[in-house]
């Protein structure tokens, strides 16, 4: 097969092209490679990630996620939404929730009738808590680490303006204490349950939204009780607003509600691109 068909989405502007790959076309040793090559932009398709639909023995589907750098991440939190949309609206799945199996566990996301996506995320594992957190070259901060399907660290701040994302986020996703990298979560409290989040994800850079990031920083905020868990809070992204809902205490995990619109669907020459 020459001609690779795909769809491109984007969650609150963090993009992924997406592959049905169920009949496994795509050799497992070229999947990261494949990855890197559709991700780059202006040179290709471009995109934060790739979605794999996969066939699953255990739930209704499976998604494979891999980031920018060829590196497979085990979630993604607008990628799930995305990749939900996408199952349902081309006939994959024939019902409105379903169970995905990830790297991450089995997530079940619910496609609403106004296109977005709700799903439950998890809960989280918090491994550091508000502990100081010495990064090379940039000093001291407050630093929370917790897993939320694939590891985080949250950081607030009084202004995005006061803090350099890219290199410090870059720092923390190689610091040493996170041997098998993380993303980076920065944080600014804008009222009573409304935050801002920027996020430098790892294998991909800084992206215009990240979904597990949104929900790993408002569980984070509930955590310190900074924001009230009994009621939603409104995350803002560069790409767009995110609703996080916790289930009643950070410990029980969130649900997290937020767009997933297709962009273009396209198809490319694999010869070409892998050549």
């Amino acid at each position: 097969m020459d001609e690779l068909s795909f769809v491109k989405m984007h969650g609150a502007g963090n993009d992924f092209i997406l592959i049905d790959d169920r009949d496994d076309k795509i050799p497992e040793e070229r999947k990261g490679e494949l990855a890197r090559c559709l991700c780059v932009r202006r040179f290709s398709v471009g995109a934060d990630g790739v979605l794999f639909v996969c066939s699953s023995e255990r739930c209704d589907v499976r998604m494979r996620i891999f980031n920018a750098d060829g590196s497979e991440a085990e979630m993604s939190g607008n990628g799930i939404r995305c990749f939900a949309r996408y199952v349902y609206e081309h006939g994959i799945v024939r019902k409105r929730k379903f169970d995905v199996e990830t790297l991450g566990g089995i997530i079940t996301p619910e496609v609403l009738e106004d296109g977005a996506v709700r799903v439950f995320m998890g809960r989280p594992s918090f491994h550091m808590l508000d502990e100081e957190f010495h990064v090379e070259g940039y000093g001291r901060f407050k630093l929370t680490a917790l897993s939320i399907g694939n590891p985080h660290a949250v950081l607030i701040v009084r202004s995005f303006d006061e803090v350099d994302i890219a290199g410090l986020g870059r720092a923390i996703e190689r610091h040493k204490a996170f041997p098998n990298r993380t993303n980076v979560n920065f944080v600014v409290i804008v009222c009573e349950n409304e935050i801002s989040v920027r996020t430098y994800e790892r294998g991909v850079g800084e992206t215009l939204s990240c979904g597990t990031g949104s929900t790993a920083s408002a569980l984070t905020l509930a955590k310190l009780r900074i924001v009230d868990a009994r009621r939603p809070i409104l995350v803002h992204t560069q790409g767009g607003n995110l609703i996080v809902e916790i289930l009643g205490d950070a410990e029980n995990g969130a649900y997290l509600t937020g767009p997933a619109e297709e962009v273009f669907e396209g198809s490319i020459g694999l010869s070409r691109l892998l050549a």
